[in-house]
């Protein structure tokens, strides 16, 4: 035996061993290759290469955040450390495996070795240690497969085969370590440590070599068979993620921090212009692009999407996990062309009970969003007019009146005069003004978001700010329609409001609803100019902080964060700024992982059965610890959390205040 550490291969094996382990691996690539080839067919083995050309940095960055160091994997400790130990251990024993066919099939031909000396030490030392790193991890995910069962986790048998194949290939290859040392007394075995102790169990119970060697050869073609069927059945299985993810964690690591942003699938004056109606939305798996099924294949079926969705957790049909997991295997049958609404894949009250909140997409680790893949279904369902009948009013009293209310236009020209009565003026009366404030349809025809606006006309007079408004003029700017899947309808309003705001060019939008806030800041900039846009929750923090406001209440407030200011813009600190001086308590669910009030995704509109509605699990959630005053940024949780309240008879006990109205003018007596 050389002095020198060095890998030895294929020893204790017969002679013609390697040829024939070439032979029975052919059909193992054979397999593996077909269905890689299946996974990046109809163009995204293209698209990646586009990708990753065009932003090497960013798909670099993503990749390294998410997928190596597994930013949010590791949200949840316990979970993410098993996810880590699996991960990087099988991470490390493949960079062993592919040294080890680099250095026996590359480089012993050339008369040259790599995996010889200290640097073969080290690498028994490591690859010793990250093996028990994967045991511990398979361990324990079967402990909470088989035993523990998490609700969201549920018992698949394919996902427990996986993890003891896997577990088995990790122990099998322990065992074959510790067999060679055994037989073979390297010197250096020790450096092996984990091997070295099965070596010693051999030597305590004194059993042959010629019993090690028979073993020793069975457990090899047995490690060797389970290894290579793992890698065949990669692209078949949940295993798929462990390549899918880094590459949509690498692809989507842009939208991380903002969820939600939908693709606008045609711009609608254009189309006018060709005269041809796009094909839009998903009906088969046909229909799903190369970025889209690269998510699918990313899901690890994990379960903390639904751990989150606000519409599941109120009993309705939804479940975000089912819609990733029924398309992605939709997407995998080779049947592309199948409707899946013909083939009732998916039912209305399943695609309209999403509240559009994001929360699934905020708490996927591979970043997922599964709640574009559902305004997807709706668009298509909104094309064939395949919609809820609620759905279909509002839609009409779009088209109908400019407004989802269904309500005169009389309306928005009498409040004007109202808030003309209050000191605002119009834009032709104030053409220098700094800032436009947007009324919007719920600031007009909803009689308590209507106070909301009033105190916002105060609060500006007061504090000396130089404003506008439009709001005679105003129409309803399209975010229902978008959200109910009506793409056309939302383009439509939102090229009549683009001409509304011409005059407005170089001027602030201010606007008090984070739904106006989205559509204008980061939706409209697909089909127009963008637009300078301002929350009056970031306003009011900027006046917090000039001393310009000061709190009008007193006593314990909860604080509850919209779902579109803190989960998809980051707008989080902000309106704690504007209430400091305020004592506020924190729900459990607050900032980004804020819990939905019901009324997002058109559901303010939509009526889908709820066995308990989500805003009044949200306020049992914010009077939990007894505050007096539950403070809210949008007109929508406005209106849904002061409904909860009577529902839950604590309407006379706690009052629901917009954050303009905790606060008032520094000068006011």
């Amino acid at each position: 035996m050389a002095s020198i550490p060095a890998r030895e291969n294929f020893v204790l094996l017969p002679p013609s061993t390697e040829l024939v382990m070439y032979f029975v691996l052919a059909p193992f690539a054979a397999i593996f290759l077909y269905g890689l080839y299946l996974r990046l067919g109809r163009g995204l083995a293209l698209w990646i290469l586009r990708g990753f050309l065009r932003d090497p940095y960013g798909w670099l960055k993503g990749a390294a955040l998410y997928a190596i160091a597994q930013r949010r994997v590791l949200r949840e400790r316990w979970a993410g450390i098993m996810h880590l130990f699996i991960s990087y251990g099988v991470l490390v024993l493949l960079i062993g495996t592919t040294l080890v066919a680099v250095d026996h099939d590359i480089l012993k031909p050339l008369r040259a070795r790599l995996l010889v000396g200290d640097f073969y030490l080290f690498y028994e030392v490591s690859l010793d240690a990250f093996g028990i790193l994967l045991i511990a991890g398979l361990s324990l995910a079967l402990y909470r497969r088989v035993y523990a069962k998490p609700e969201r986790l549920g018992y698949r048998a394919e996902y427990v085969a996986l993890l003891v194949l896997l577990l088995f290939i990790g122990v099998s290859g322990y065992l074959l370590e510790g067999i060679r040392i055994y037989v073979r007394s390297p010197a250096w075995g020790h450096y092996s440590f984990v091997g070295a102790v099965v070596a010693a169990a051999l030597r305590s119970i004194e059993a042959t070599l010629d019993s090690a060697v028979l073993l020793y050869q069975a457990l090899w073609w047995t490690h060797a068979i389970a290894a290579f069927a793992g890698v065949a059945a990669l692209p078949y299985t949940n295993l798929l993620h462990t390549i899918a993810a880094v590459l949509n964690s690498a692809a989507r690591q842009g939208l991380a921090r903002e969820p939600l942003r939908l693709e606008t699938p045609f711009i609608l004056r254009e189309v006018a212009e060709r005269g041809e109606i796009p094909q839009i939305g998903i009906r088969r798996a046909a229909d799903l692009s190369p970025q889209q099924r690269l998510q699918l294949y990313s899901c690890t079926d994990c379960g903390r999407c639904d751990e989150v969705c606000p519409a599941l957790i109120a009993g309705t049909p939804l479940s975000p996990r089912a819609i990733v997991q029924k398309l992605m295997r939709a997407s995998w049958s080779g049947d592309t062309s199948r409707d899946f609404f013909d083939a009732k894949l998916f039912s209305l009250d399943e695609i309209y009970a999403c509240t559009t909140c994001a929360a699934c997409e905020e708490a996927c680790p591979v970043l997922i969003s599964p709640v574009a893949f559902i305004v997807e279904l709706r668009r298509a369902l909104a094309l064939e007019g395949k919609i809820p009948a609620k759905a279909v009013q509002t839609l009409g009293n779009l088209a109908r009146f400019r407004n989802p209310y269904g309500m005169a236009q009389s309306e928005r020209r009498r409040f004007e005069e109202e808030l003309k009565a209050l000191g605002a003026k119009t834009l032709e009366e104030e053409p220098g003004a700094e800032i436009v404030y947007w009324i919007g349809c719920m600031g007009v025809y909803d009689p308590r978001a209507r106070l909301v606006v009033r105190q916002m006309v105060r609060i500006l007079k007061a504090c000396g700010v130089r404003f506008a408004i439009l709001c005679g003029s105003e129409v309803c700017n399209g975010d229902p329609a978008r959200r109910l899947g009506e793409e056309g309808r939302y383009q439509e309003l939102a090229e009549e409001v683009l001409e509304l705001l011409g005059p407005t060019a170089g001027k602030t939008l201010l606007t008090h609803c984070p739904h106006c806030f989205d559509i204008f800041s980061r939706q409209y900039g697909d089909i127009g100019p963008r637009l300078k846009v301002v929350s009056h929750v970031q306003l009011l923090a900027t006046m917090a902080q000039k001393g310009l406001v000061k709190p009008a209440i007193s006593g314990a407030a909860a604080i509850h964060d919209s779902c579109i200011l803190a989960r998809m813009r980051g707008i989080v600190a902000e309106p704690r700024q504007a209430l400091s001086g305020i004592s506020l308590v924190e729900p459990r669910r607050s900032g980004r992982e804020t819990f939905c009030c019901g009324a997002g995704g058109g559901n303010y509109w939509v009526e889908v059965k709820r066995a308990k509605r989500e805003n009044v699990t949200r306020l049992e959630e914010l009077i939990k610890d007894g505050p007096g005053h539950v403070l809210v940024e949008c007109p929508y949780c406005l209106a849904m959390l002061e409904d909860a309240a009577r529902v839950l008879g604590v309407d006379k006990k706690v009052k629901i205040l917009d954050l303009s109205e905790a606060l008032e003018p520094a000068d006011s007596r």
